[in-house]
């Protein structure tokens, strides 16, 4: 297939949100001396990741609003642990956004990846359903921005990863053809599903090999392969 047109994910695929965020949790955490609430770090990380999984869940979906994700899942957190208190959630939210966006890990082999497929002249884009407000820093901080032609993300576009409206907008706003359209990223249901369903080809980064029953074009384990064939 001659593809033109690479569609990436960025968090989780090419920008290492796991180990940025966890970079920035403890810091807050130590910050707002919240070993006075949790045992650890690790009982707080515990706590949250179901809270934040569930509700981005929602909003992915249009079930719930921005603020619902930004800052209830500090709040309800923070609430599993008797603190009970929306002022110090909202800071909390609100600095966990800013300090996230600033922290630079990229995934193994990106910037090797990037510049192997800028030489080969493939158009290159990013789509996320992340904030708005830290997607371009994010990218801008870790040295991925000049790598891109556009980004795509959610709240501009009004539709979000899986949703067919999210991919018709990226595929027409580039002016690109579906068969030489192709999607990477690390979420079955987001990524892959949604890509699947509009009749794109994708690539299913599973870098932990977590084994899976979803039907998949291509699946790579290390951004690496994408050089073996593209």
């Amino acid at each position: 297939m001659a593809y033109k047109h690479l569609f990436f994910d960025l968090d989780h695929t090419i920008w290492d949100f796991h180990t940025n965020q966890i970079i920035t949790l403890k810091q807050l955490f130590d910050q707002y001396k919240l070993g006075r609430y949790f045992r650890d770090f690790d009982d707080f990380f515990e706590q949250y990741m179901p809270v934040n999984l569930g509700l981005w869940h929602d909003y992915q979906y249009g079930r719930i609003p921005k603020r619902d994700v930004k800052v209830g899942r500090f709040y309800q957190t923070f609430l599993q642990a008797g603190l009970d208190d929306m002022n110090i959630a909202e800071k909390f939210a609100d600095d966990f956004v800013h300090d996230n966006s600033l922290q630079t890990n990229v995934i193994p082999h990106t910037f090797e990846v990037l510049d192997y497929l800028k030489r080969k002249k493939y158009h290159l884009y990013i789509i996320t359903n992340g904030f708005r407000e830290a997607q371009h820093t994010k990218m801008e901080r870790s040295g991925l921005t000049p790598y891109f032609e556009k980004t795509f993300i959610s709240e501009d576009i009004g539709a979000s990863k899986p949703h067919h409206r999210f991919f018709e907008h990226a595929i027409k706003s580039v002016n690109a053809k579906k068969t030489e359209s192709l999607v990477i990223g690390d979420s079955l249901e987001n990524d892959i599903q949604g890509a699947r369903e509009f009749g794109l080809d994708h690539v299913y980064f599973n870098p932990e090999g977590t084994p899976h029953q979803e039907k998949v074009f291509k699946e790579i384990i290390s951004l690496k392969e994408l050089m073996n064939w593209l």
